[in-house]
């Protein structure tokens, strides 16, 4: 598998880390997201990575764009892969919570394959060009 888009050492028991990066969505189609993650010897819960949604990269929704558990099994890598329904523009980003408070999570890495629309091209169409200004 080729370089992770981001990788997280360990996760301390029932915290949540946000994954270094974001996905600029340009144009999106679709979005896969694949999670690898070992779970602790005395792991007892799931593992859930949650999505967060942002139309311009720097404010970032509070509440979860959507999230998916990774089913634990005790001192075993554990690898799921999802497909995202995604907006056709903004920025998402992730954060994986640890459901145990009895062990961590470690190696939690992540990857992601983003296809766009095609560029085609003509004009904004009677979009508006100019920002406004909004007191």
């Amino acid at each position: 598998m080729e370089r992770p888009n981001g990788y997280i050492e360990t996760v301390a028991a029932s915290a949540t880390v946000l994954l270094p990066g974001s996905i600029s969505l340009v144009r999106a189609r679709t979005l896969s997201v694949t999670v690898d993650v070992l779970f602790g010897g005395s792991i007892d819960a799931d593992a859930v990575l949650k999505v967060y949604y942002s139309p311009d990269g720097k404010n970032w929704d509070d509440l979860v764009y959507t999230s998916f558990a990774i089913t634990y099994t005790v001192s075993v890598w554990v690898q799921r892969t999802v497909e995202i329904s995604v907006p056709e523009h903004g920025y998402l980003a992730f954060k994986i919570t640890n459901g145990s408070s009895a062990d961590t999570l470690d190696g939690v890495r992540y990857w992601y394959s983003l296809q766009s629309y095609p560029d085609l091209g003509g004009g904004s169409r009677g979009l508006q060009t100019t920002p406004e200004t909004f007191d």
